[in-house]
């Protein structure tokens, strides 16, 4: 029987045996080539893009070789994380099954200038044992172009509507100043026929200057002219007996037919007679026409 100085010797020796084989186990994990590999797509962006960051974990021997931590979304500056996607794969590389995991995140800026994407740790457990593992990846910069100013919004729409608007202005203003003078302009009163027949009656007895046939000749037309305005009575290319037939027909004032069928009588016949007549004939009948028309 070994005695108890053998016994603690025989332990310690277990003890250090024992502690040399869990030394052995975690250099064995990290010897299975556990590794994490981290990279962005691009160094520099437009405000108005975006970059991605892949992360890559990679190692021998099956999906169930270790256990993981949930991966936490990255800690950025100037960044924000707009989704993320993950994948497991495994494949035989010279007889070793390889497996690989990989995460994908895709940042957005959310302000100019340098992004930072700080570093992600990873925690693992190495299975069966559990022994426990940490990987952690490198931090990377993103270069931030400054944002692309806004398009400046037409506003040729609303000039457009102005410029109606503005046209429609000043045309209401002119019609309405147009109405404006004109109502200040007097008008001139319609005259009637006989004024207008004594007007003309005027001009004739200056310009004919007491020559018969001027005056006779220019007299005939205006009872004529009259006759037409007054009554509608179409005289043109008539003969004075058809005139005055015609005459019959229409409603004159108490002896106005009369009177004017002896004046248009008259005319007629005195602008083909001689010159010579009484003395003041005229002077007298244009004062008994006046009288006549400027009842």
């Amino acid at each position: 029987m070994l005695n108890l100085d053998n016994q603690l010797l025989i332990r310690l020796i277990k003890s250090r045996i024992l502690a040399g084989l869990m030394l052995f186990s975690f250099v064995t994990a990290s010897a299975d080539e556990l590794s994490l590999s981290a990279g962005i797509d691009k160094t520099d962006i437009p405000f108005e893009s975006s970059v991605n960051l892949s992360m890559e974990i990679r190692w021998q021997g099956g999906i169930g070789r270790y256990a993981f931590e949930i991966l936490p979304l990255p800690s950025a500056q100037n960044l924000t994380v707009l989704g993320s996607t993950s994948a497991v794969s495994s494949r035989t590389e010279a007889g070793q099954e390889i497996t690989t995991r990989t995460f994908k995140y895709t940042f957005k800026p959310t302000k100019a200038g340098v992004g930072i994407i700080e570093p992600i740790v990873l925690n693992y457990l190495s299975l069966p044992d559990s022994t426990a593992g940490q990987l952690t990846s490198q931090r990377f910069q993103v270069i931030i172009a400054e944002p692309i100013p806004p398009p400046v919004k037409s506003n040729s729409w609303k000039y457009l509507i102005g410029v109606i608007v503005l046209i429609a202005i000043m045309a209401a203003a002119i019609f309405f100043v147009f109405r404006w003078k004109r109502s200040r302009v007097p008008v001139a009163p319609i005259k009637t026929p006989e004024e207008l027949f004594l007007e003309q009656l005027a001009v004739v007895k200056k310009e004919s200057q007491g020559d018969r046939k001027i005056f006779f000749t220019r007299l005939y037309k205006l009872l004529n002219d009259y006759l037409e305005k007054k009554y509608g009575l179409v005289t043109a290319g008539k003969a004075t007996s058809a005139v005055l037939n015609e005459m019959e027909r229409i409603e004159f004032p108490a002896g106005g037919r009369k009177r004017i069928s002896e004046w248009l009588a008259l005319a007629d016949k005195e602008k083909y007679a001689p010159i010579e007549g009484a003395p003041g004939d005229i002077i007298r009948l244009i004062a008994e026409i006046e009288t006549f028309f400027g009842k």
